[in-house]
């Protein structure tokens, strides 16, 4: 469930009276939520579509098992707050290597496809801002990145407001996400069928 905006124009960090009784960030999403949540704009429908595209990419690829924590301006109230549509999507990819793969070999894919590997030509083709994390490396390496990007998309750039962030697994309803961008009637509870 995707809570709505607090006063600050962001999601909040927990709901409910006390942190320590509450359900927290980051809030577990499918696609098709992201999409009827937060693709009322062309601007975000335009961002949806790159993201879908990246995720779809990544799973050609290999990287089918894991979650994406989604966070930046693209998941605030950015239009009332500053006025303007967000850019992109910042977004975390927490997966697991390709089945099969060495790291080697890995590696040598990631290099291959630097549209979807290098952070600049991909938030240029895909509108992501992105960063990827092997789930299998050392656990001590792998809690010090979870509390690095934990706290980085935690709290608002500029004003360091505390604020929620979006859970989104690998396996999700991309498809019926796709749909309703490509044709936003599918997703209309009042239509009827023809």
């Amino acid at each position: 469930m995707i809570p709505p905006f607090n006063h600050s124009h962001v999601l909040p960090p927990f709901l409910g009276e006390k942190l320590t009784h509450a359900e927290s960030s980051p809030y577990r999403a499918s696609a098709l939520e992201l999409v009827h949540r937060f693709g009322d704009t062309a601007e975000r429908r335009l961002i949806l579509v790159g993201l879908l595209d990246y995720r779809a990419t990544l799973r050609r690829l290999g990287f089918h098992q894991g979650f994406q924590w989604l966070d930046g301006s693209f998941v605030e109230n950015i239009e009332v707050l500053q006025g303007r549509a967000p850019g992109d999507v910042d977004l975390v990819s927490f997966v697991h290597a390709p089945v099969g793969q060495s790291a080697t070999q890995t590696q040598a894919m990631m290099d291959q496809n630097p549209d979807v590997f290098d952070k600049d030509r991909c938030k240029a083709r895909y509108r992501c801002d992105t960063m990827i994390l092997n789930l299998a490396k050392k656990p001590e390496k792998l809690v010090q990145d979870v509390r690095y990007w934990y706290g980085l998309f935690s709290h608002r750039k500029g004003d360091q407001v505390w604020k929620g962030m979006l859970h989104l697994p690998m396996d999700s309803d991309d498809e019926l996400a796709r749909a309703l961008l490509d044709n936003p009637a599918v997703g209309d509870d009042d239509a009827s069928p023809t």
